[in-house]
């Protein structure tokens, strides 16, 4: 399946893209792994506290279709054409 990833803010600086389109089998692991094959392992770090144990960074907005992970309370069942986004921590004033 295909499903696409969107980047924001200092993440998107960091690996010169805004949006990406992935090729892969799987779940939202799964979807992340194959993202890292294309934008190099440091994006697993940019994603997860722990990779083991599959543990999101806190600091991290992750959403699937608009709806944050932290909301969900199991991991969504990805599907073609689904948009996954990362913001990382903005602050401003």
């Amino acid at each position: 399946m295909r499903c696409t990833l969107e980047l924001f803010a200092t993440l998107r600086e960091k690996y010169r893209t805004k949006r990406i389109d992935i090729e892969f089998e799987g779940n939202l692991h799964d979807f992340f792994k194959a993202v890292s094959e294309v934008l190099g392992d440091g994006f697993l770090d940019d994603v997860y506290s722990n990779l083991e144990k599959k543990e999101f960074r806190k600091d991290r907005l992750i959403t699937v279709n608009g709806r944050n992970l932290k909301d969900m309370k199991e991991e969504p069942k990805l599907k073609d054409g689904d948009l996954i986004a990362v913001f990382p921590p903005i602050a401003g004033g």
